[in-house]
């Protein structure tokens, strides 16, 4: 793991997997344990930066809880590029990170050689919502389980801000979680496992729904992000519909989209040969 200074007394972190060229990975959550989300991520050929943004691993976790707004992520990349010393970066982004990747191409579009997003909303309203509803209604019909998954899902998040109980609060992640895949088999569980187990950044996530539902829109500025860009979507996301990834392409000057069947939230899980051939083929460009 190494750490560097951010400047204002903050400190940023990351770790290094993989030989080649140099590929950013920003995880979501936000305030998940980079490690863990990124546990399942192989793009051959690439060596793989695992990003800490504030608030996660050796990361400085800032007190005020303004301190997680999106324009704050930015910041931590640009950091980041800086204390690299390079010119410009290589980004990918699942969820959250998503979301980051795409505002920092969207305010820093000189320092983006390419990027990639998975999963992540440009925005959440009443089209946001009703995608959701499309795409639940399928994941009900597709898998038996399907809504015993979502009504567990609904009824864990609010307990989960009414528990001061660590070990409880994952617990009850786990029960959310579980429809962020598609599949439900062992390596599936493990991943999902770890990833629920792993120290999580809480009020990060409240500054998230809160900005989103003042109107954050990030696609306003969509023209800016000249680089070429890929965006996947799965098409049995419940979390962030395919279609709005659809869109988000459709919205970029230089962006080409690619749909993942019969998988969720993380296709580099649950197909992990498909979603690196398809990232080696676009990172080369």
């Amino acid at each position: 793991m190494e750490v560097f200074d951010a400047g204002n007394g903050r400190t940023l972190s990351y770790e290094r997997r993989g030989t080649g060229p140099l590929v950013v990975c920003i995880p979501g959550g936000p305030g998940m344990d980079p490690a863990a989300y990124f546990a399942a991520i192989e793009i051959p050929g690439h060596e793989l930066l695992i990003f800490a943004p504030r608030g996660t691993g050796k990361s400085s976790w800032p007190d005020p809880a303004d301190a997680y707004r999106m324009a704050d992520y930015v910041e931590d990349v640009e950091s980041l590029r800086v204390d690299l010393g390079l010119e410009r970066l290589t980004l990918y982004g699942n969820s959250h990170g998503g979301c980051a990747t795409l505002a920092y191409a969207t305010a820093h579009p000189q320092h983006v050689e390419r990027f990639v997003i998975t999963n992540a909303p440009s925005s959440i309203d009443e089209v946001y919502a009703d995608d959701a509803d499309e795409v639940q209604q399928r994941f009900i019909a597709a898998f038996a389980d399907g809504q015993e998954r979502l009504l567990a899902a609904e009824e864990s998040y609010p307990l989960i801000a009414q528990s001061d109980d660590e070990a409880e609060r994952a617990r009850l992640l786990r029960r959310f979680m579980a429809r962020y895949t598609a599949k439900q088999g062992p390596t599936e569980s493990a991943y999902l496992d770890r990833l629920c187990s792993a120290p999580m950044n809480y009020v990060s996530v409240d500054v998230m729904y809160a900005e989103f539902e003042a109107g954050l829109d990030l696609l306003v500025d969509a023209e800016r992000a000249v680089a070429p860009a890929l965006v996947i979507g799965c098409e049995f996301d419940a979390v962030v519909p395919a279609v709005q990834m659809r869109r988000i392409a459709d919205a970029l000057p230089n962006g080409r989209y690619l749909e993942i069947t019969g998988v969720g939230h993380f296709p580099e899980l649950e197909s992990p040969a498909q979603f690196s051939a398809a990232l080696s083929d676009f990172l080369a460009g």
